[in-house]
Parts: C-alpha cells; sequence; structure tokens
C-alpha cells in the first residue's frame, strides 16, 4: 500500500513539475514576444523619424537670389523613398504599393495655407478602378464670426473681410491686408470688443494657431476617412480614423512650413490585429524670416531680415548660400537693421 502511494506521489510530483516548466517556457515566449515588438516599434519609430526630417529638408528651396520656393512633390519623394530604403523595399514596386497605403494622408503647411497629399480614386478606359495619390489645392487659414473673416499666416501677416464696415466707419464691406501690429495700432477704436484677439498679441498668437490647427485637422481627419473605401479594394480591412492630436503637438509647428503624416493601421509584433500607429510631424529648417539680407548703404554693409520692409532691393549683395545668422553677417562686417 506504502508503494502504491508512493507511486502516485511520484507520479503527481512529475506531473507538476512538467506543468511548472510548461508554464515558464510559455510566459518567457510571451515576455520574448513583448520584447520583440517594443523593439519593432522603436525600429519603426526611428524608420518614420527619419523619414520626415528628410522630408523636410527636401521641401524647401532656396534658389538665385536667396529667393525661397516650396517644393512638396520633392518632400514627399524624399519621405517614400527614405521608408522604402528603410523597411528594404526599395527594389520590391508591390511592397511599396502595399506600404503606401498605410499612410492616408500627408499634410504641407505653408505661409497663407496647407496642401494635402492623400489617395483617390479613376477609372481608366476599360473601367477598371485604380487609386492614385495626387495633391489638393491650397486650402487657406481663415476663421469668421459676426464681424470679420480673418485670413491668418503663419506669421503676423493677416487679411480682414470687414463685413460690417467697422474698421472705417463706413459700414460698408471692405478688405484689408496688413501686419497685425499695424492693424492694432491703426484701428484700436473701431473694433467693438476691448477682449477682442486682435489687440493682443497673446490672444492673436492663441486664436491663430489654434484655428488652424483645428482646419488642418479636420481636413486631415477627413481624407483619413475617406482612405478606407480605396484601403479595402487592396484588401486592408483596417478602419482608418485620424485620432484626436492635442494642440500642444501642433504649436511648435504653425510658425513655419512644415510637414505632417499619418501612419497607421500597419500590422506588426507576434499578436494577430497588433497595428502601429503614427502622425509625425516636423518644421522646415528655412524660413523667408530665418534669412538674412546684406544690403550695400553706401561705404557700409547692413544686414536684414528676410520680412523686413526696409529692404532696398537693388542694394542688396547676393551669394550662392542664405545667409541663415546673424553672426555670419557680423562676420562680413555688415551692422544690424535698426528697423528690423
Amino acid at each position: 500500500m506504502k508503494e502504491v502511494v508512493k507511486i502516485k506521489l511520484y507520479h503527481f510530483t512529475i506531473s507538476f513539475v512538467l506543468i511548472a516548466i510548461t508554464f515558464i517556457i510559455i510566459s518567457d515566449i510571451r515576455t520574448n514576444n513583448l520584447n520583440a515588438v517594443v523593439n519593432n516599434k522603436k525600429e519603426i519609430d526611428r524608420y518614420i523619424d527619419t523619414a520626415i526630417d528628410d522630408a523636410a529638408i527636401r521641401l524647401i528651396e532656396v534658389g538665385e537670389n536667396n529667393q525661397i520656393s516650396i517644393n512638396k512633390e520633392k518632400a514627399i519623394d524624399s519621405f517614400m523613398a527614405s521608408l522604402y530604403s528603410s523597411f528594404n523595399i526599395l527594389s520590391n514596386r508591390d511592397k511599396q504599393k502595399e506600404l503606401s497605403l498605410y499612410i492616408p494622408v500627408i499634410a504641407v503647411t505653408v505661409e497663407d495655407g496647407y496642401y494635402i497629399y492623400y489617395y483617390d480614386e479613376y477609372k481608366d478606359d476599360k473601367g477598371y478602378t485604380h487609386a492614385i495619390a495626387r495633391w489638393s489645392e491650397k486650402n487657406p487659414y481663415y476663421y469668421e464670426d459676426e464681424d470679420f473673416i480673418y485670413g491668418f499666416t503663419l506669421g503676423d501677416n493677416i487679411s480682414i473681410l470687414d463685413k460690417n464696415g467697422l474698421l472705417d466707419g463706413s459700414g460698408k464691406q471692405k478688405v484689408y491686408e496688413m501686419n497685425f501690429n499695424e492693424m492694432k495700432e491703426k484701428y484700436p477704436n473701431n473694433i467693438s470688443s476691448r477682449e477682442h484677439f486682435l489687440l493682443n498679441n497673446e490672444r492673436f498668437n492663441t486664436v491663430r494657431k489654434t484655428k488652424i490647427a483645428e482646419l488642418i485637422e479636420s481636413t486631415m481627419a477627413y481624407y483619413t476617412s475617406h482612405h478606407n473605401r480605396i484601403a479595402s479594394n487592396y484588401g486592408i480591412t483596417y478602419n482608418f480614423s485620424l485620432p484626436s492630436i492635442r494642440n500642444n503637438k501642433w504649436m511648435p509647428y504653425l510658425d513655419d512650413w512644415g510637414i505632417f503624416a499619418v501612419f497607421q493601421g500597419y500590422p506588426y509584433g507576434n499578436e494577430a490585429g497588433e497595428v502601429y500607429n503614427r502622425i509625425a510631424s516636423a518644421g522646415a529648417k528655412i524660413t523667408k524670416d530665418k534669412l538674412y539680407y546684406i544690403e550695400q548703404v553706401e561705404w557700409y554693409l547692413v544686414y536684414h531680415k528676410g520680412t523686413c520692409s526696409k529692404i532696398n532691393e537693388a542694394s542688396i549683395l547676393y551669394r550662392a548660400d542664405p545667409y541663415l545668422t546673424e553672426r555670419e553677417c557680423v562676420s562680413e562686417g555688415a551692422y544690424a537693421c535698426p528697423e528690423c
């Protein structure tokens, strides 16, 4: 009888050890999977960060006479090429197409508006439907209240449609285009509310950035949702929708030209249904108000900001590359413009 008990205890002990080992192995596998997922996500983060920075660098071009222009096509090409290289699919067109479908929308902001890069559909001569990436028209930064329609920029310049003729007291509609500070000083008594944001620098910038962010976000949300029908035609069942973006995520990028990309629904990791979602953003490296021009004034040199109204175009000295800092200008022997 004792021998039987010993055998049963022995079997129980073996069974317990096997169960414990199995549990440890399963736990270890799950831990390793989790680590793999985290590492993979970090790797994708790095790919996206590199791509969006490459795009921002190519977004702005400085041409002859230090003239700045936007090249959003080069920015997109650079963004996609960087991703294809990181994902090691530079020579695989099918994989490139598949990857690009997880980028439902890209927004590019310029001085007086923004563009949306999105997927649309068209039918060929045989009636087959195809997806094609295209640019929207430029969308203005605007806001309307009872008295005015405001056209904002990424700086202090503003256009206003005075719907009720308040600014000149005529009662007739009129459009004004000027610097915000000029308007604030010229028409302080013609605006009905003393708390109006046009009369306060801090409130002006808060309203300007908030309204611009709301416009861009709502437009990006529309095109992200629009992408579902297109993606489904290629077997992607993920439900694309733009997540809420906190204002503090937008604010650093609403003074300069920039680029915002949505990367959403990309399957990764070892668990079914695990997807990568990210909104990446980067500001352009060069903007007009950060360029400096050196002017020959009689026997001495003066340097100006790119937005200075006192620049005499005929006297500006040009070189192949723009002056990007005041220190560069000083090293050329130029004095600071007293106006800007």
